[in-house]
């Protein structure tokens, strides 16, 4: 983000003098444009939004007010730079992120980064897009870490933060009361995921850092080594339940 960019390099008239109330930080002046009939999502020139600007600006009182006032920061999504809300999680801090929380923003929306609700909480792609503490911030505002997707496998936040290179969010959303030992429709646990990922990774901090992700999960009953998903399917099939049968697999 930078502040180089002025009011008048992407608006005129009324979104113009909604800009440059940003540029001063008075809120009070910007309250009064929906009061006027003045659009608040209305694009300026290279598709500029006030949110995107009130981004440029690294105006934090501006982009809670707009989400006050209406203004989804899904919205506006722009070629190669996504929405205001997925600015906000590859922020490395959270200061925009939580202007939009305070703002009004629910910690379970169901946002995307491309201006489409994805019917996904928004702590999914804040696990692949944001940092350990956007995640904290959406937990302590209420962000529900039990929720199953209806996705054709019930998918969790605790399995979708075993996956890739973040085990310091799993290790959290552990500490904070999460399941280790749901297992997906495929089969799928994440324990085996996390098994795979302490065979598979080189030695290292990250490698650490899953091992001990490991044991906690140990330590909360977790059996290791886990069951394969082929053995985790024949084992849901025992209990009278139908596995959904991954592409590729017969069984």
């Amino acid at each position: 983000m930078s502040r180089s960019y002025t009011a008048t390099d992407f608006f005129q008239g009324p979104q113009l003098e909604m800009a440059e109330a940003i540029e001063r930080n008075d809120m009070e002046a910007f309250r009064q444009g929906p009061e006027q009939g003045i659009d608040l999502h209305a694009r300026g020139d290279k598709q500029t939004t006030l949110m995107w600007f009130a981004l440029l600006q690294e105006n934090t009182d501006a982009i809670r007010t707009l989400v006050e006032l209406g203004v989804h920061p899904n919205e506006s999504p722009v070629e190669g730079g996504g929405t205001p809300l997925g600015q906000a999680l590859r922020k490395s801090d959270t200061e925009y992120l939580k202007a939009m929380l305070d703002g009004g923003l629910s910690p379970n929306d169901s946002a995307g980064n491309d201006g489409n609700d994805t019917g996904y909480p928004l702590i999914f792609s804040t696990i692949t897009s944001g940092t350990l503490e956007h995640i904290k911030l959406l937990v302590e505002r209420g962000a529900d870490i039990h929720y199953r997707l209806n996705d054709g496998k019930g998918s969790s936040p605790f399995d979708s933060s075993t996956t890739g290179t973040k085990p310091e969010i799993a290790m959290y959303l552990l500490e904070q009361g999460a399941d280790p030992n749901i297992r997906l429709r495929t089969g799928v646990t994440p324990a085996w995921g996390v098994h795979l990922k302490i065979q598979d990774i080189q030695s290292g901090p990250m490698r650490d850092q899953f091992i001990q992700l490991r044991d906690m999960m140990i330590e909360r009953g977790v059996e290791f080594p886990p069951l394969s998903p082929i053995e985790m399917r024949e084992q849901m099939r025992a209990e009278g339940l139908t596995p959904v049968i991954p592409r590729g697999h017969d069984r």
